[in-house]
């Protein structure tokens, strides 16, 4: 997707006109946590089944499973508060932006698709682990890797957008937030 200055500049406009004549809710808390609270249950269920073998169980078999389901959990509950803190900052907009606004579509289509990688991977090697009877640990190991690698990368992808946004953003406020026919006619005033 192509983005260009003159449409981020004009979704910044639309934004600032948006939240003067709209309400900014705050969503409860159970709306904010609940993508976090499913995450952090998805890994520690996943790891359970990835953790424990189907058929010989020792003691130290165990340990090391209930050692990766404990290091899942902890790398969940991290997961969790980012989330939540992230689903609150987004149910906060007014409805319109978040259905409208170009920024705020292409960082939720760009945190799916990064989600949607991180999922397939630890999916993907989960059942490697499982299959080939590597040791448990690789799967936590796993884990953690690519969760680094691939908020480094989303980090980096999404950054190109911060000097464009925060520009406009400055600029939108040097202007004391100055609207055209055309922006006002998009939020229907």
């Amino acid at each position: 997707m192509m983005i260009t200055k003159k449409a981020i500049n004009d979704d910044i406009a639309f934004i600032v006109a948006t939240l003067k004549h709209k309400e900014v809710t705050i969503p409860s808390f159970f709306s904010c946590a609940a993508p976090g609270l499913a995450v952090m249950l998805g890994m520690i269920l996943w790891q359970g089944f990835v953790a424990y073998p189907l058929t010989y169980h020792d003691k130290m078999s165990k340990l090391f499973a209930q050692g990766s389901i404990g290091f899942s959990f902890f790398l969940g509950f991290i997961i969790f508060f980012v989330l939540t803190n992230m689903q609150g900052k987004y149910l906060a907009l007014p409805s319109d932006i978040r259905e409208q606004s170009l920024v705020v579509k292409l960082v939720k289509r760009k945190s799916m698709i990064y989600t949607g990688i991180w999922i397939a991977v630890n999916v993907f090697a989960g059942v490697l682990i499982k299959i080939l009877a590597f040791p448990v640990m690789i799967s936590c190991g796993m884990q953690l890797v690519s969760l680094v690698f691939i908020s480094l990368i989303s980090t980096v992808d999404l950054g190109r957008y911060d000097l464009a946004v925060f520009s406009s953003v400055i600029k939108a406020w040097r202007d004391g937030d100055k609207l055209d026919p055309e922006q006002l006619e998009r939020l229907d005033i």
